[in-house]
């Protein structure tokens, strides 16, 4: 037997051996696992949007009945159990007069630049002119006044009530088509309004029996 041929035999089956035992080191030493070549994974762990801050009306009458702006579609909501003439359950005489304070909050967690007092049309039952003898015409004539005036805080402070939001009284059919408050009004702030319904002293007879009826809109604008 030729033992140098089976000494190199031995010697060649050593270096294969030895190559293939490195080649699997190297490769585990590059990534760890063979597995990890066979995919590329990134993964992102912070993936944040936010929405916009905005104005929210809240409004709290007597009672108290409570409404949101946000009860409606599009931030707008008719708020039919606040009624700030004061209502009918207490008709008024000449010389009387009836007061009702609304308090207005920005719930939102924007701040808000101006508040919008809007009047709408003065309606009556009876109409004006009918009946015998014919009703005043109560919107319109005098008999029956309405004030308005607002100021910041919970409660109605007339010693610091706004110039831009206050209206002397005069009959309903004369009240602006619009008042304004321009200034910043914070989220959480609340305002108040005070109404002041009356019937004067030397009202005529013929503004006797009518219900006054007005629509009125605030608006909170950013």
């Amino acid at each position: 037997m030729d033992t140098r041929n089976s000494r190199t035999t031995r010697t060649t089956i050593a270096v294969w051996g030895s190559s293939a035992l490195a080649a699997v080191v190297l490769v585990l030493g590059v990534n760890g696992t063979l597995a990890s070549w066979t995919s590329a994974v990134i993964a992102n762990d912070t993936n944040t949007a936010a929405t916009s801050a905005a104005v929210i009306l809240r409004e709290v009458g007597p009672g108290p009945q409570t409404c949101f702006s946000s009860s409606g579609a599009g931030n707008s909501y008719t708020c039919s159990t606040i009624n700030k003439y004061g209502g009918t359950a207490s008709p008024l005489a000449p010389g009387t007069n009836q007061t009702t304070d609304v308090v207005f909050t920005n719930v939102g967690s924007a701040s808000a630049s101006t508040f919008v007092l809007g009047t709408g049309s003065c309606s009556q039952t009876p109409t004006a002119g009918s009946g015998t003898p014919a009703a005043a015409n109560v919107c319109t004539s005098g008999d029956l006044t309405v004030a308005v005036s607002c100021s910041d805080g919970a409660t109605y402070a007339s010693g610091s009530a706004w110039a831009d939001l206050v209206h002397a009284a005069s009959a309903p059919g004369s009240t602006p088509a619009t008042l304004t408050h321009t200034a910043t009004i914070a989220a959480g702030a609340s305002f108040t309004c005070r109404f002041t319904v009356a019937v004067t002293a030397g009202a005529s007879v013929l503004a006797q029996g009518v219900t006054v009826s007005q629509p009125l809109t605030w608006t909170l604008n950013v």
